[in-house]
């Protein structure tokens, strides 16, 4: 009886658990789905209308693609963070390598250094950012938001983790054969660390998918804008918020990363665990 009792408990601590962390996107999802009135008509008392929707209805998302543009907001996005991922693993994995693997005076230095630029808010490089994408001539353009996140602090740290993990044995196993830096980085260290680059590519991911400060203050124009400011803009200025709008906008932006996370969280969770990340 008493291990019978663990066992309930056991259940009934991760219920809880699963519902604090999976209710409020049920809600959030439901609530896309219903109009304004029985949004708020729903959600007190709390009850098992709150999660799901009694009338749904399309309304809300048939309103987003067709009239606010999200659609093309989604493609912005995707094409802000496939080449923020791209230009940030060209420019991290030989950083990685080379802190790694080449030996040099100071690198543990410079390493600090690039690790102190991460401490510090993106709110406070506004304003240079936004400078030096002006002098560029890349301001109001999609490519002036990616390319000053490029060089990414935190992703060549979770990179230089997992190129530590990777023994030095294969390295000197590879000179013997005749293999350069070239050679060793290419068909030595990346085919090992595979999780981790998988990790490394939806992290930055997702950093550049939920971008808020930045694509607003970068692009003017409406139709270059970024889904997760497309979303904030939804509702007009002098209008009431309509919070159907909100919740399917809100939806509609989770889903590409709930797919990516479920088809690679197999290698995403090995990723984070060998690169010292909790």
């Amino acid at each position: 009886m008493r291990q019978v009792g663990r066992i309930l408990t056991t259940l009934l601590i991760l219920a809880v658990i699963v519902a604090a962390f999976l209710g409020p996107y049920v809600w959030m999802f439901a609530s896309g789905l219903k109009t304004q009135a029985s949004i708020f008509t729903d959600v007190v008392p709390i009850s098992w209308r709150t999660f799901i929707p009694v009338h749904a209805t399309i309304d809300n998302v048939t309103e987003l693609f067709a009239d606010r543009g999200i659609g093309r907001a989604l493609l912005n996005s995707a094409l802000v963070a496939v080449g923020q991922v791209l230009g940030a693993l060209a420019v991290c994995c030989p950083a990685a390598y080379a802190l790694t693997r080449i030996k040099f005076p100071g690198r543990n230095v410079i390493f600090a250094f690039i690790l102190a630029t991460f401490m510090l808010p993106s709110e406070a490089l506004a304003v240079p950012l936004f400078q030096l994408v002006g002098t560029l001539g890349l301001q109001d353009t999609l490519v002036g938001v990616g390319i000053p996140w490029i060089a990414n602090a935190f992703g060549l740290f979770l990179l230089r983790q997992a190129f530590e993990g990777v023994p030095h044995e294969l390295d000197e196993a590879a000179r013997l054969d005749g293999a350069g830096h070239l050679r060793i980085f290419w068909s030595v260290i990346l085919p090992n660390i595979r999780a981790d680059l998988v990790t490394f590519v939806l992290t930055i991911f997702l950093f550049s998918w939920n971008g808020f400060l930045w694509p607003l203050i970068a692009i003017q124009t409406p139709e270059k804008q970024l889904v997760q400011v497309a979303i904030a803009q939804s509702v007009s200025p002098g209008e009431l918020p309509n919070w159907g709008l909100s919740f399917a906008g809100a939806s509609i932006a989770t889903i590409p990363l709930l797919v990516l996370f479920v088809f690679l969280q197999r290698l995403l969770i090995p990723g984070l665990a060998r690169s010292g990340l909790k």
